[in-house]
């Protein structure tokens, strides 16, 4: 797989178990599947080579074997399946303890993430948390902390450029220290999604490091 930035080998992998790769008779056909996570936007191209031996008579009513190979070429463009735009509240009546106020009250945040699906296609969010600082916990307020009726979880059905909101609680533990930026911004952890388009290809997606606003 040639990718934007670099060039990756791929193995096959055989879709049935047991099936022959030594030899294919007249009429047999012979299928494998390519695993390839998508993590680069732009121009792709696969590039597929395949060698065999093909079995041919002589004049002298003898056999031959000739080998054969041949390549094609896939190209398609990725894109951007999901777009998270994130927001920060500061819900802490005080600044972060840094030894100097024993007495202050711990930080605590609102993480706000808007998902727009920007894909040609529907999609279903099947998991949405929030991976925090040792320093942080984090409490979901989204729809994995409700169930139907039936026991199941009802996840968002995305259709193209609709929109979904998540959100968490963030509150400060005692140990150990918060890590800031240099320019003074909390480091607060990433956002995780997972979803599964209407074929069942499965998608995810980890942010960078998500920040407060800078502190006074």
């Amino acid at each position: 797989m040639q990718a934007p930035t670099q060039t990756i080998p791929l193995d096959l992998a055989v879709a049935e178990k047991g099936q022959k790769t030594a030899g294919l008779e007249v009429g047999q056909s012979l299928q494998g599947i390519i695993r390839f996570d998508l993590k680069e936007e732009g121009n792709h191209v696969l590039a597929v080579s395949v060698s065999y031996t093909e079995t041919e008579p002589k004049d002298d009513e003898g056999l031959k074997d000739r080998s054969r190979t041949f390549r094609k070429l896939y190209q398609f463009i990725a894109g951007p399946c999901l777009n998270v735009r994130s927001k920060v509240s500061d819900l802490s009546l005080r600044g972060p303890d840094n030894g100097k106020r024993p007495n202050a009250e711990p930080m605590s945040f609102a993480l706000e993430a808007q998902l727009e699906n920007m894909a040609d296609g529907p999609i279903t969010l099947e998991k949405v948390s929030f991976s925090p600082k040792p320093s942080f916990t984090s409490a979901s307020i989204n729809w994995d902390v409700a169930w139907t009726d039936n026991g199941h979880m009802d996840c968002p059905f995305l259709m193209p450029r609709d929109m979904n909101q998540a959100a968490f609680l963030l509150k400060q533990q005692p140990k150990p220290k918060i890590e800031m930026t240099k320019d003074g911004r909390v480091i607060l952890g990433q956002l995780i999604i997972q979803w599964r388009t209407s074929m069942g290809d499965a998608g995810f997606l980890t942010t960078g490091w998500l920040t407060s606003r800078k502190r006074q």
